[in-house]
């Protein structure tokens, strides 16, 4: 089996404790190997010296040394050098695959993608999430018809804190919204099946964050015959309900990234029922609220291991079948542009947050 030689830009939260701990995995240890690091801060490339003992350079420009050696770099710089560090390491000759978020808005992804036309190497994005066991499962359900059709998809990434760091910064390319909001609306366009059409209703705040980015997003996706799709990401909600909510016309799943329950019922089992205009009333003539006992179907999910290592490492199975084998991968470019433009508007409309 052949192994991808790997090269990360960046050994921080992102380049050390997601990508270089996801390769490091068994799951992976005979597909990838990484073998160089680049990072401008001096104390980070010290800690690669004495974790790692491989090449470290003060600048990504340094991978140029070992490029017959490299198959592809991981892009994990500042948010906001994304799509310029991306660029660059295409027309030096590397694939890449980027962290999220991809570039600013659509427009500098764009760029992004003339870059990748022009020197013809192959670009990717990281959105692991896509590969969550529960993601998976709240999918198969979905498509087996049995919650009927699905009329909303609630996605809450709810929680209480207080955060001050440069991703708190609308500058830095960073807020809550291209944090985390990748995830969340990569999901719903995913269950939308991406409509170019998709409509965008967003409200965002800053609460207690110490920076000018958002903390607080609310958003809703509508489409022509698709189901609605209610996004929150809020830190304020020390009262955070479950992640996921479908609500079908014969059914509805609810849950988290380690367990998912469903209920629906079958018209089968169930009396049929016909629209009643007259005033409903028992056998001796009293009132009576329309209501029946429907004959309920349950189902459970219990998700195996760590959802973190789960959802990475079937990220970086199926990216090895796609860069070695030549598989169709399911993260495609036209799908982070579509999500690109629903971000991009959720932020033109709450332009005045940002407004200096």
């Amino acid at each position: 089996m052949k192994k991808l030689n790997v090269a990360i830009v960046g050994y921080g939260r992102s380049g050390r404790n997601i990508h270089t701990h996801l390769l490091d995995l068994p799951e992976l240890a005979d597909k990838y190997n990484i073998v160089a690091y680049a990072d401008a801060d001096a104390q980070r490339r010290e800690m690669i010296k004495a974790e790692r003992g491989v090449p470290v350079y003060e600048d990504y420009k340094g991978f140029a040394e070992m490029k017959d050696q490299i198959d592809f770099v991981i892009n994990a710089s500042f948010s906001h050098h994304h799509a310029s560090i991306s660029k660059e390491l295409m027309k030096m000759g590397f694939d890449v695959l980027s962290e999220k978020p991809a570039a600013r808005d659509e427009e500098e992804f764009d760029t992004v993608l003339a870059v990748m036309k022009e020197t013809g190497r192959r670009y990717f994005v990281f959105q692991q999430y896509r590969f969550s066991p529960s993601y998976v499962k709240i999918n198969e359900i979905i498509g087996s018809g049995i919650l009927g059709r699905i009329v909303q998809v609630t996605l809450n990434y709810d929680g209480f804190a207080r955060r001050w760091d440069w991703q708190t910064v609308h500058g830095f390319t960073a807020g809550s919204l291209l944090n985390t909001g990748p995830h969340p609306v990569d999901h719903a366009l995913a269950i939308m099946g991406f409509p170019q059409d998709v409509r965008v209703f967003a409200v965002m705040d800053t609460a207690h964050t110490y920076g000018d980015g958002e903390d607080y997003v609310k958003m809703i996706l509508t489409a022509p015959g698709k189901p609605t799709v209610d996004i929150e990401i809020s830190s304020c909600n020390a009262f955070a309900p479950k992640t996921f909510c479908v609500q079908g016309t014969r059914g509805t799943l609810y849950g988290d990234t380690g367990r998912l329950e469903w209920k629906y019922y079958l018209d089968e089992e169930n009396p049929p029922q016909k629209l009643i205009t007259e005033p409903l009333r028992n056998e001796k003539g009293e009132p009576v609220y329309c209501s029946e006992k429907l004959k309920f179907h349950t189902g459970e999910f219990i998700s195996e291991g760590s959802e973190f290592d789960n959802k990475g490492v079937g990220f970086y199975k199926a990216f090895y079948e796609t860069f070695v084998n030549g598989a169709p991968f399911e993260i495609r470019l036209d799908q982070i542009k579509l999500q690109m433009r629903v971000m991009g508007e959720a932020h033109a409309q709450n332009a005045r947050l940002f407004e200096k």
